[in-house]
């Protein structure tokens, strides 16, 4: 029995657990990784627990191609304070970026002497399907495919559409872009974007109509459309994980800009001795998607040609 004199520990046991997370990629040979340790705070609420939980001194290394790459621990200014008020810990490697069916693999030594491990293969190379459109519009069609091949079962993709403008303000040209929804869905009576999310799905299906409002966005509210310059080539990106990446962003519906620093270890973890997720994706450009001129010369905008 429990009376009102004795201690009552919400949490049970503590025991000390570490959480890394480091998703390696193909196009900047900048690599970043977290390494964070359990805590547990006063009461029921973890945010009265104000003390950053990173671990700082780890050695971390990563093997790939026959070589060793060593992580570096760096800090930047965190943006909010509210709960933490020291810099974001992270650590860094800017010496390498990962290529197509590689293998990886990862030790980290912790401060205490106990190691976390993991392992993994790169996603094989994207190749896009020559039935992909070239062309917005695509004749008369209300739609806009990219089709690509499908990799190891389980591989998930996350595509992404971008147009690239010029805006004239005040008098300075400033290059911009706009993400690119697949689809608006109406809510409440205000149409919602709705991205492409990330599935196993070896294609995606844009409407032009949401291309279409996409670039009625980029002007709204202004009058002048002569201020804006679309460019003929869009940015079409498709970005394939390995298959322990593919496992967490099915798990928990993520995207690729969710993997930059850390990972919800709740949810999926491959790494041993700890939680978290030691991972890799690669990213490839469709190259032949192009605006035709006379759909952006409809909107009032001029259109900059490029080869």
């Amino acid at each position: 029995m429990i009376s009102c004199e004795e201690d009552f520990n919400p949490y049970g046991d503590y025991f000390e657990r570490f959480a890394f997370t480091c998703v390696l990629k193909s196009e900047q040979n900048y690599q970043t990784a977290t390494l964070f340790k359990s805590y547990r705070p006063d009461g029921y609420d973890p945010n009265t627990y104000t003390e950053d939980p990173s671990v700082i001194g780890a050695d971390i290394r990563v093997w790939y191609n026959d070589s060793v790459f060593v992580f570096r621990d760096s800090s930047v200014a965190r943006v909010d304070t509210s709960r933490y008020k020291t810099p974001f810990r992270f650590y860094y490697n800017d010496k390498f970026k990962v290529g197509n069916r590689k293998t990886i693999e990862l030790e980290v030594l912790l401060p205490n002497g106990k190691r976390l491990r993991s392992s993994s293969v790169t996603p094989g190379q994207i190749q896009f399907d020559d039935d992909s459109d070239a062309l917005i519009p695509a004749g008369s069609s209300s739609i806009v495919q990219v089709i690509w091949n499908e990799l190891d079962e389980g591989t998930f993709f996350s595509p992404r559409m971008t147009i690239r403008y010029k805006q004239n303000i005040n008098g300075e040209i400033v290059d911009m872009t706009k993400d690119v929804p697949y689809r608006y869905v109406n809510q409440g009576g205000s149409e919602i974007p709705v991205y492409p999310p990330s599935s196993a799905l070896a294609a995606v299906v844009y409407d032009l109509s949401a291309i279409t409002k996409a670039l009625e966005e980029i002007s709204a509210g202004d009058p002048n459309k002569q201020n804006y310059s679309v460019h003929q080539k869009i940015i079409f990106t498709t970005a394939a994980f390995d298959l322990p990446t593919s496992r967490y962003v099915s798990s928990t519906g993520g995207t690729i800009d969710d993997l930059t620093f850390n990972v919800d270890v709740s949810d999926y973890t491959n790494i041993e001795g700890g939680f978290g997720l030691f991972g890799s994706y690669s990213k490839r450009d469709y190259t032949r998607l192009r605006f035709m001129e006379d759909y952006i010369e409809s909107f009032g905008y001029n259109f900059i040609v490029e080869n």
